[in-house]
């Protein structure tokens, strides 16, 4: 549909031809076409970016925490500057400008994959707590060109490759899932707000880089920090994210709305959405798009298996089997799946087409040139 917007440009060039053809040249034409032609494209692939972005959560764990003390330094360089005197005229001279800096001091945290991340003093004094070790590290800032009028140093602690002692970095990721916009391939159902207040269903948490929380619907600090320390672990090396859900009290339904509510979730997740009352299970449902269906299977299987509801269970099973067998779902093989401009995309597209056309085709009439035969032509003011 937002294709019929190319009949306007279209239309633009043959009235052009038929009322100014004196007026116009070849390239011209080119122009009242091809610009509009142009914000169509764009517009349909902002429409189609915008229903196609998703976000999805990396975890990763830190390595090395950083102190580094404020330091200064200064320096000299050569600046040059113009003067005008009474009588216009103008001069050129340099002069030499001392300059100086100050870094102040910062904490970061570095993860394995590679990204720095700003902490505070306290979390930094805690981390050196956690990891047990602590050494300083000189910066050698005399090596500097610049003079250091203020010398500043680093203190440095590294992880110490202890489960326990792990620091889990969560952040949100953006990338491209056709499949939440598609409505004949999956046919996931439509959720209702009534159904989201009926059958309790969650939202996706909240980013919260140092203190992300995979289990939602139940409270347990011990199954939370273990959750996250086997994300921060296994989510660069397997791109995995690991999450719980719980409903107490609700039906095997809530689970299934659940799944629709979130489309088949990210493609790097695997969740247990667990049914319990009075903290006996009642149903277990997977919400996965792992390649290893066998997986969903045994992890049902297995955690119905457990009668009682144990998060922390729970938990080491997930950190113990799903991490050795999940298999990312490549979302390249749902590039397949054609996604329509929305009708809101193709009303604005029109707008914008029709008034580049007007704009371009007012100005090629106005812009002062009359042309004769082929490439001669003459400048008329108007």
């Amino acid at each position: 549909m937002i294709w019929l917007a190319l009949l306007i440009p279209l239309f633009a060039v043959i009235l052009l031809a038929w009322k100014f053809p004196k007026r116009m040249h070849i390239t011209e034409y080119m122009i009242v076409f091809v610009v509009p032609i142009i914000c169509i494209v764009v517009g349909k692939g902002c429409s189609v970016h915008s229903q196609t972005k998703d976000m999805e959560y990396w975890n990763s764990y830190g390595i090395t925490a950083i102190y580094e003390e404020e330091w200064k330094e200064k320096w000299t360089e050569i600046e040059t500057y113009t003067t005008t005197d009474s009588k216009g005229n103008t001069q050129t001279h340099t002069r030499t400008v001392t300059k100086r800096r100050t870094h102040p001091e910062k904490w970061t945290l570095q993860d394995n994959i590679g990204k720095s991340h700003s902490i505070s003093k306290t979390f930094f004094d805690r981390i050196c707590k956690i990891w047990d070790n602590k050494t300083f590290k000189d910066m050698q800032r005399h090596r500097s060109t610049h003079t250091i009028t203020k010398d500043g140093d680093a203190y440095v602690t590294i992880y110490n490759k202890q489960f326990e002692t792990t620091i889990p970095i969560c952040t949100k990721h953006s990338y491209e899932n056709r499949i939440q916009c598609s409505k004949s391939v999956f046919n996931f159902q439509k959720v209702t707000a009534e159904e989201k207040v009926k059958y309790d269903l969650v939202e996706y948490p909240k980013e919260n880089r140092f203190g992300f929380n995979p289990i939602l619907g139940y409270k347990n600090t011990e199954a939370t920090l273990r959750l996250q320390k086997y994300n921060a672990l296994n989510g660069f090396k397997k791109q995995l994210h690991m999450m719980i859900l719980v409903f107490d009290g609700q039906p095997l339904e809530a689970g299934l709305f659940q799944e629709s509510y979130w489309k088949g979730g990210n493609k790097n997740e695997f969740v247990i959405c667990v049914g319990t009352k009075d903290n006996n299970i009642k149903w277990v449902k997977v919400i996965s798009w792992t390649e290893q269906e066998d997986l969903k299977i045994k992890t049902v299987r297995h955690i119905k298996e457990m009668k009682i509801f144990d998060a922390v269970k729970v938990v080491d099973y997930m950190g113990e089997h799903v991490t050795k067998q999940f298999v990312r779902k490549e979302f390249a093989d749902f590039s397949y799946i054609a996604v329509r401009p929305t009708t809101k995309a193709i009303i604005i597209t029109f707008i914008i087409t029709i008034i580049v056309t007007l704009i371009i085709s007012f100005i090629v009439v106005l812009n002062g040139c009359n042309f004769k035969g082929n490439n001669n032509y003459r400048y008329r003011r108007y």
